[in-house]
């Protein structure tokens, strides 16, 4: 297993990009340093005296992910439609006003702190009945950029662990990325997650980070009998993704044998219907997805 040092940073000298795989050469592909956890996707200063991945990446992949930690750090760390904060820190809270002011929310294209979703329903009850309902969100993420950030962090991480001093280059997991699913703090204990969470403590950890004051962590764990990870990231103590990489048919099989999402209907109609879970928290107690106690011993 990959230890992370708490007080210390990971600097590598690395000859090729870790998310494209091409090589430095000084003109067409430059390289830039690049954090793999930006230091201003978790509350600023949350980073210093503590570990930190930093390597080299082409100037274009470097822009890519720029891109995605705008709006997406801002979105995580955003309080609740009820105006609540994961935690009572002050430099979160701060950080999540000024960010939430700065940042644009690709999904509708305002400021993320002007961006919560609101869905208006009429229905009939009975004739001449008719109710309506006012449902109001906290700023909504695009889960398509989600899993491409994950994507680029988990590559980033992967390539730490593979990496050769000798050759100076990292490797990239063979076989494909899987996401299963994201969701905010009032969501981690629902039938996915647990069932997720569940399955994969106890296999073989390879890196097991908590990071930033705890503003980031990951988990990579390796299968007992098949190519196949998986992985898991906190953002801002607010958001989680999950999810596999590496041998589809073994990530396919797993991820079936999940707990589906018991949907409740609200409104059906000939064309249409509208459905909804109740979001399951999960306490302190019961969440072990970053945690090694319950894992198998490394071989």
């Amino acid at each position: 297993m990959k230890e992370l040092d708490p007080n210390s940073t990971i600097l590598l000298d690395n000859v090729t990009c870790p998310y494209c795989g091409r090589p430095f050469d000084g003109k067409v592909v430059v390289r830039d340093k690049e954090h793999v956890v930006g230091r201003n996707f978790v509350p600023r200063g949350k980073l210093d005296g503590g570990w930190s991945l930093i390597l080299r990446a082409c100037r274009r992949c470097n822009g890519h992910k720029a891109d995605l930690e705008n709006d997406l750090s801002a979105i995580s760390m955003q309080p609740d439609a009820a105006g609540r904060y994961p935690e009572s820190d002050p430099t979160l809270i701060s950080q999540a006003v000024r960010k939430g002011a700065k940042s644009v929310s690709r999904r509708t294209g305002k400021p993320v702190n002007a961006s919560q979703e609101k869905l208006s329903l009429n229905l009939s009850y009975a004739p001449g009945i008719e109710f309506d309902f006012q449902f109001t969100s906290a700023p909504q993420a695009d889960s398509q950029r989600v899993y491409e950030l994950a994507r680029l962090q988990l590559m980033g991480f992967f390539y730490c662990l593979t990496f050769d001093g000798n050759t100076r280059k990292g490797s990239f997991w063979r076989g494909g990325f899987f996401p299963i699913f994201d969701t905010v703090r009032s969501d981690w204990g629902n039938l996915v997650m647990r069932g997720f969470m569940d399955t994969v403590v106890t296999w073989r950890p390879r890196l097991l980070g908590i990071g930033a004051d705890g503003f980031f962590k990951i988990a990579i764990r390796e299968h007992p009998m098949s190519a196949c990870w998986s992985w898991a990231l906190e953002w801002n103590k607010n958001y989680r993704i999950i999810g596999f990489f590496g041998d589809q048919q073994t990530a396919k099989t797993i991820a079936n044998g999940f707990p589906r999402l018991k949907l409740q209907s609200i409104a059906e109609g000939r064309d249409s219907f509208m459905r909804y879970y109740l979001e399951t928290p999960l306490s302190d107690e019961e969440d072990k997805l970053f945690s090694c106690e319950n894992t198998i011993a490394d071989r």
